[in-house]
């Protein structure tokens, strides 16, 4: 028994040192303006879960940019490949009304690869 615990303290520290080094290459960002909304990524990040293994998080806003309410507003984020300009997830954001001059932060997960290189494509939607 005593000779089971020096050995599993090492196995222990490459775990956490595995499970704390997150995904290798990093998202940038880009925002695709609408008619009356405005859309501003804080930063993208990217995270490593051993159930769902690397994934990146976009941390944004939506603002109203004219005088007029937007009703409805959704955003629409896609995580695109850098080299080969493929998307590799796309989501959708339901955010709901938006009154002049108001705006609504957002955070959305998106599933991607640990040695890719990303951008992050937002675009914010209107329905009526």
């Amino acid at each position: 028994m005593r000779r089971i615990v020096p050995a599993v303290i090492p196995l222990l520290v490459l775990a956490a040192l595995v499970l704390a080094s997150g995904c290798a290459e990093h998202a940038q960002s880009s925002v695709v303006p609408a008619d009356g909304l405005s859309t501003s990524v804080a930063k993208v990040e990217d995270h490593w879960n051993t159930g769902l293994g690397c994934y990146w998080k976009a941390y944004g806003s939506v603002f109203t940019s004219g005088g007029n309410p937007a009703r409805d507003v959704s955003v629409y984020v896609q995580l695109i490949d850098t080299q080969s300009g493929n998307i590799r997830d796309t989501r959708t954001l339901e955010l709901g009304d938006l009154a002049a001059g108001d705006s609504r932060s957002f955070e959305i997960a998106l599933d991607g690869e640990c040695d890719r290189t990303y951008r992050v494509e937002v675009r914010p939607m209107a329905g009526g």
